[in-house]
């Protein structure tokens, strides 16, 4: 595609590019040292002529690579706050979000808010040992390898858990880290909620 309004931006943008004495991104307009020279000594009118009257001497069109690449970016910036927004409606904790996304308390109140989850208080509300003995075993059968630490990874694995066991994200990632480290896990207390960890600075 080919106009006028086409030649003028990027002439002026040539123009403006030269003044400033930054050759490299005037020539990665596409234009030759000698272009840039020529260009330079011109009249406005000259200029005017040349973007009016030659509507042909620049065209435009999409650079494919990098417009896929671009993209690419931006699903997958897509993809990562659908998870994320997933996770807080699942219970995730300030702790979870931050060691799973890098979001601060900050961050995660605001996602909260705008998602219409409240905030909690107080330490987790674990549950009972038939509760933990059916989402065990249902573990079993979701995680690729449920006896590894790197299984308290699986955020995806334990989304479905959650999901099944109406279990909140964050009482299942103490549940899972304790089922993979059984011994350091019982030397921990259970962790507090979002809110009041906040505040002494725990999380």
């Amino acid at each position: 595609m080919a106009t006028p309004q086409l030649n003028h931006a990027l002439f002026n943008q040539a123009l403006v590019l030269i003044r400033e004495g930054d050759m490299r991104r005037a020539r990665a307009l596409g234009f030759r040292d000698d272009e840039l020279q020529s260009l330079s000594r011109l009249r406005a009118s000259e200029i005017e002529s040349l973007i009016n009257e030659f509507p042909g001497v620049a065209r435009f069109e999409l650079d494919h690579d990098t417009f896929q690449a671009a993209l690419r970016r931006i699903n997958r910036d897509q993809n990562r706050d659908g998870l994320v927004n997933q996770c807080i409606r699942y219970g995730a904790s300030v702790q979870m979000l931050a060691t799973f996304f890098g979001l601060t308390p900050n961050d995660c109140s605001a996602r909260r808010s705008l998602l219409g989850v409240p905030s909690r208080q107080g330490r987790l509300p674990m549950p009972d040992e038939a509760t933990e003995h059916n989402a065990y075993h249902r573990w079993q059968t979701i995680s690729d390898d449920p006896a590894s630490p790197s299984a308290a990874e699986d955020i995806q694995g334990m989304l479905v858990l959650a999901e099944e066991t109406e279990l909140s994200l964050a009482v299942i990632w103490t549940l899972i880290k304790q089922w993979t480290l059984p011994e350091q896990a019982r030397q921990k207390n259970v962790p507090a909620e979002d809110d009041e960890a906040v505040r002494e600075g725990t999380l």
